[in-house]
């Protein structure tokens, strides 16, 4: 399986994420953001949430990670249960990926 190195800032308020994602459009810290505003206990480790099986992360949170071609930096946000998260994207990109439960899937995937 694929593993992913996770890093994210998880927000409450849409309005905030969007926010963040403006701040780090100008170049602004990612670690320095995650630690001042995310929910997320991550927060301590500057937004690094752990290693990851892509396949168990939440749909949109997949969705997102492997549709991102490698052309962006941050993907978000993304709205889950959890809230709204901005992610570093991936690299390099998991694009073309599918889930091991999708029904399309095959072995060599």
């Amino acid at each position: 399986m694929t593993t992913v190195a996770l890093h994210h800032i998880l927000l409450k308020s849409p309005l905030l994420a969007q926010d963040i994602i403006n701040e780090l459009a100008i170049g602004a810290s990612f670690e320095d953001l995650a630690s001042n505003h995310s929910a997320c206990p991550s927060k301590n480790r500057k937004g690094f949430a752990g290693q990851h099986e892509v396949d168990q992360l939440p749909e949109a949170l997949y969705q997102a990670l492997t549709a991102a071609d490698g052309s962006q930096t941050y993907l978000g946000p993304i709205a889950t249960r959890y809230g709204y998260h901005i992610v570093k994207a991936p690299v390099p990109p998991l694009s073309g990926r599918t889930r091991v439960d999708d029904p399309d899937a095959t072995a060599a995937e």
